[in-house]
């Protein structure tokens, strides 16, 4: 039985997990993040094989369908489709959008990562991806040689772009209201989540930042 997703909308605090070998970990971490109110979370892991991976994600969506919260998969269609999770995020040498599409089909949600490009913007618009991430939008541990957005390009890509986005890379409590000011409405956090002595709390402080 499919659980209702409550919220499905691409705003918000959209937390991403870290490689986590320690799936117990990584696991009570993912219910501190529920339970302080994420918006959306995705799972996230470059190092791990996929059968690890597989087995994390089966039990990450556990928790977040009992929390109502959509489960994103970050480049691994199979997994998605494997765990019926309410999406996919693609990167830059990740599958195709046409790819995910044609085995997802049309209900499932495809987020695509611009960098500061906004002719990728535009092609993931032609391809019908249902929000853009754009970043990092400052400088970030996870990806310490990702191109920066300045604000002034974010700016403008919401005025001109009619699709959700999402800011990502080295947001905090200090810089997250200069991303709400120039127009974005969903937060990708990594580090300053899961890094947390008290996962739940910041969170919760976050959601109150951004109010």
């Amino acid at each position: 039985m499919k659980t209702a997703i409550i919220q499905p909308v691409i705003k918000g605090i959209y937390a991403i997990t870290p490689d986590q070998i320690n799936s117990e970990l990584l696991l009570k971490q993912v219910k501190d993040c529920c339970e302080g109110g994420v918006n959306i979370l995705q799972y996230r892991s470059k190092t791990l094989s996929w059968k690890k991976r597989f087995e994390q994600a089966k039990e990450i969506k556990q928790i977040t369908d009992d929390h109502k919260i959509p489960l994103i998969i970050n480049d691994d269609i199979d997994i998605c489709e494997h765990l019926d999770a309410f999406g996919v995020h693609l990167g830059k040498d990740d599958e195709s959008i046409q790819n995910a599409r044609s085995t997802l089909g049309p209900d499932k949600c495809i987020g695509l990562s611009c960098y500061n490009d906004l002719q990728r913007v535009e092609m993931a618009i032609k391809n019908d991806v249902d929000y853009v991430a754009l970043g990092a939008c400052f400088e970030t541990k996870t990806k310490p040689n990702a191109p920066i957005v300045s604000m002034q390009i974010l700016k403008m890509a919401v005025k001109k772009y009619d699709v959700p986005m999402l800011a990502i890379g080295g947001i905090t409590m200090d810089n997250i209201n200069l991303l709400k000011d120039n127009g974005m409405y969903c937060f990708a956090l990594i580090n300053s989540i899961f890094s947390s002595v008290d996962i739940t709390s910041t969170v919760k402080q976050f959601k109150l930042k951004i109010r």
